[in-house]
């Protein structure tokens, strides 16, 4: 109709801040006050609440809910943005289990996560990106794989090659990736570009499963596995 829009900074859409420039950080920024806010809630009024699962279940529906819309698209993808939201998760342990004075090093917090069957943040958002690209890639969803990823045909002259008929393979490269072994473009952090890398790493038997609940059964138990501290 002719009208000018408005150049804006930040604009939400479905929830999530979409910025300019495709970063996530005013998003992070937004759910972790949202997240601390609404545990501060839960921890004044349900101090009458002392059952460790029906603390955990107040948790989950109220606090953690927070950080599930939309994740595959929003999630943090640096180690101080996971460690500030991942923070946000570890008082929540604290309180469910009355252990608020106490200090959780990283392996005692993996493991009281463990206890009360609550993946880290950290493992959760990889959770739920892979569960998501499982069906992209056996056709459960209406979306399909980009154009530059497409399955390992075979022909590498690699001698060291792990791939199999169900890994993944993109003809293009971050751009920094290039010149340095960590990559900050968008590219890198993008959902598939990203989330490709995840399902490449993950056992043929585990990517050979077509069930979406089976996946999400098998994954979650991998998830767990494969992050335990060792005990020596």
């Amino acid at each position: 109709d002719g009208s000018v829009l408005n150049f804006v900074d930040c604009e939400k859409d479905l929830g999530v801040d979409i910025t300019c420039k495709l970063s996530w950080n005013s998003q992070c920024d937004r759910l972790y006050s949202k997240a601390c806010q609404q545990l501060g809630i839960i921890r004044r009024n349900g101090h009458i609440v002392s059952n460790p699962r029906c603390r955990r279940a107040l948790y989950l529906s109220l606090v953690r809910s927070q950080f599930e819309n939309c994740s595959v698209v929003w999630r943090p993808t640096t180690l101080s943005l996971t460690s500030k939201l991942e923070g946000v998760q570890m008082r929540a342990l604290k309180w469910i289990l009355s252990e608020e004075s106490r200090s959780y090093p990283n392996e005692q917090y993996f493991m009281k996560c463990k206890s009360v069957d609550i993946l880290p943040l950290s493992l959760k958002f990889e959770l739920n990106d892979l569960l998501f690209f499982h069906k992209v890639v056996y056709g459960i969803s209406p979306i399909s794989l980009p154009y530059y990823l497409s399955f390992y045909k075979g022909n590498s002259r690699l001698r060291r090659c792990h791939f199999d008929s169900l890994s993944l393979v993109s003809s293009v490269t971050p751009a920094s990736s290039l010149s340095s072994t960590c990559s900050n473009g968008p590219l890198s952090k993008s959902f598939f570009y990203r989330t490709h890398l995840l399902w490449n790493r993950l056992p043929f038997e585990l990517r050979e499963i077509t069930s979406p609940s089976l996946f999400k059964s098998a994954l979650t138990k991998h998830l767990w596995k494969a992050h335990e501290p060792n005990e020596d």
